[in-house]
This record gives structure tokens, sequence and C-alpha cells, in this order.
């Protein structure tokens, strides 16, 4: 099998690259808008091709057809929003000269991809989720509809995705300050928050059936609150699972997605928070509990039967903090005895991106202590 990347530039992309690379004869192509991705160093990577950084989606849909044209790959395998959201748009064109992985269509991916448009399908559907709010600058309602709404609560941009731009706010009076204080502009929703713990489910499906799932539980939180867990226990939850089910069916879900989730403590309820319809931080952890999506995403682009995959119990360890991660296992019980990964021990078979990503960072840190310097004896 041969596979492109066509995002090579996205941070998801090496993990899929990691993925796919665990798979015996797969050749694995990646086109990149930036020449300096950390894809390109991968031991996986068979061929890296680069284009400039600034085209428009008709130019990069044109370099992705003219690449297809010269690799000739078996599958196309989009990573991140931006590049699934346009093949998603012309994957007609593309299925004429090649294989593409299972795709969401448009209008129900960018309600997916929307945290307003989609709260409200939710409350359309009666889908429990928390009670939201859409916050626009100029919206005169938000004013009028924030007097009845449940404090504490959550400001989060309505596009966007891995914690970042989310604030937490106790009270009405700590919102007002917030937003009196600092210019706010785009797009947002206010959130109640759910007291109680957060439970994930990541999927690929095709036409409102799930083809292979894993659902993740957080019990060490990251270095950065609301950003991704530091440790996750990968688990079977029936009643995660049912609701997930029941959304991708009414959803009539193509692609893959991950669907971020809290379990309310005061309701006795799973209530859905938001999906991203992309690949995710954990993938490497749905590896290790079983289930390698991008590899199943592949077969069934290419209309290839897909086997069943049993999810393992896994107990799995990522990120930065992997080391402060190990320290912490000793204060938090194995009562399920779940078997322990670690994310670092992929980064030992395929070393050279988290090399060339430290000594970019260390030179970037360098340069900028030098400028500063530079500045106090001017």
């Amino acid at each position: 099998m041969s596979v492109l990347i066509p995002d090579g530039e996205s941070g998801h992309a090496i993990n899929v690259l990691r993925c796919l690379g665990q798979i015996e004869n797969v050749r694995i192509f990646v086109l990149s808008s930036d020449p300096k991705s950390l894809a390109r160093f991968s031991k996986y990577c068979y061929e890296f091709i680069s284009f400039a950084e600034k085209e428009s989606s008709e130019k990069r849909l044109n370099t992705i057809y003219d690449t297809v044209k010269k690799v000739k790959p078996d599958v196309v395998l989009p990573v991140d929003i931006l590049t699934i959201s346009l093949l998603s748009v012309n994957k007609e064109i593309l299925c004429q000269l090649t294989s593409i992985v299972p795709l969401p269509r448009i209008d129900e991916f960018e309600i997916a991809n929307n945290k307003g448009l989609l709260s409200a399908w939710l409350k359309n559907n009666k889908i429990p989720c928390p009670a939201t709010i859409l916050f626009k600058t100029d919206n005169a309602k938000f004013d009028e509809a924030i007097t009845s709404f449940s404090f504490p609560a959550l400001l989060k941009p309505a596009v966007g995705s891995g914690g970042s731009g989310i604030k937490f706010f106790e009270n009405q009076d700590a919102l007002n300050i917030f937003c009196n204080e600092r210019i706010i502009s785009g797009e947002y929703v206010l959130q109640s928050f759910i007291h109680g713990y957060d439970i994930d489910c990541s999927v690929l499906c095709e036409n409102g059936k799930i083809l292979a799932y894993t659902i993740q539980k957080e019990f060490i939180e990251g270095n950065i609150q609301f950003r991704r867990a530091a440790g996750i226990d990968f688990i079977d939850d029936h009643k995660t699972y049912n609701l997930v089910q029941e959304v991708v069916k009414q959803f009539n879900w193509t692609g893959v997605a991950h669907v971020d989730l809290r379990y309310d403590l005061q309701d006795d309820q799973v209530k859905l928070i938001e999906i991203n319809p992309r690949y995710w931080g954990s993938l490497m952890g749905s590896f290790c509990s079983g289930v390698n999506f991008p590899y199943l995403a592949c077969l069934a682009g290419l209309k290839r039967d897909i086997i069943k995959t049993d999810v393992n119990p896994v107990r799995y360890i990522q990120g930065k903090s992997t080391i402060n991660s190990m320290a912490k296992m000793i204060w938090f019980r194995n009562r399920e005895k779940l078997k322990i990964e670690y994310s670092f021990k992929f980064i030992l078979r395929d070393p050279m991106p988290f090399i060339m990503y430290h000594l970019r960072s260390g030179s970037i840190r360098l340069d900028k202590s030098l400028r500063n310097l530079k500045k106090k004896h001017i």
C-alpha cells in the first residue's frame, strides 16, 4: 500500500506517520507547506515533497492533484481540519485520480467544527450537552441571556481545538470584568462548567456507522489547563459509546472524529462537549490499545474489509510530561491492573523528529536571548 499525507505541516502528521509505519510494506509520501516539517525527518517517510506555504486553497488543491499524478498513491489520507475540509468539498474530482479515506460531507463537517453550530444541533436532536449561548461582541441578546445563565462557566472560541483560548469564570462578574478589560473579537460560546470528569471517544465511521473506536478517560491532568491529559486510561464504557453511537447515527457521520465528553456527577449522565473532526493528540494511545485508526481509514478508503478490532484496556502516559508522569504514577494506584504504555517508546523508535524539534527550539531560544542582550547594550 502507498499512502499520500497531503498536509504534512500538521502537528498531528507525525503520529499518523508513526501509526502507518507500524504496518509492513506501507510506503508513505508526505506533501507539506512547511519544508521543515517534523514529518520530513521521520524514518517512516518514504518521500517528502514541499510547496509554497501561502498558496490559496485552489492552488493547494492543484498541488495535491499534481502530486497524486506524480507519485500515484493507492490512497490519500488528510490529517487536519483545513485539508479535510478542502478535500471533502472536492473528493469527487480526487476520486477520479485515486482512492481517498472516508471523509465527512462538508455541511456535517462545518457543524461539527463550530461549537456554536454544534450546540444548536445537539439541542435540536435532544443530545445531552452543557447549557451554551453564543457570544459576539455586537450581540445585544447575549447580555440578556447571561442574566439567567448557570455559572461557573467556560468561554471558548467557537472554532478552535486543543484547549486553546478557553477561559474559566466562577461567576458573571468575573466574566464581565474580563470582557471589559480585553478587546474580544470573533465568535465565542459560553458553556456551563460540568462538575465531573473528562471522558473522550475517538471514532472512524462510514455513513453513520462506527467502524472502529476507543474510549479514554483522564487520570493525570496535563501541565496546562484545558490541554490534553498527561495520563489516560483506555477503557470500555457503554454510556459513552451509546451516546456517541447515537450522535454518529443522527449526523450520518463519515470519517474520523475525536468526541470530547464529560461525565456529569450531578446528573449521573455523560454529556457531549465538542467534536474535533480530525486526528487527535492521543492517537498513539489508541494504537497501543489495539486500534490503528490511520491504517483502518486507508483500508476503508480502498474498500477493503475492516476486521473488528478488540480494544485492549491500557494506561497511556504521553507528551512532554512523560518523566514527571512516570513519577506521579507512584501516587496513582493502578486498581484495574492496566498495561502501561509510554509515548516515549515511539520517539525512541523514530528519534529524528524529536531531535530536530529540540534543536530548532533551542536555536530559537538562543536567537531570542541574543536579540534581547543586544537591545540591552544599545
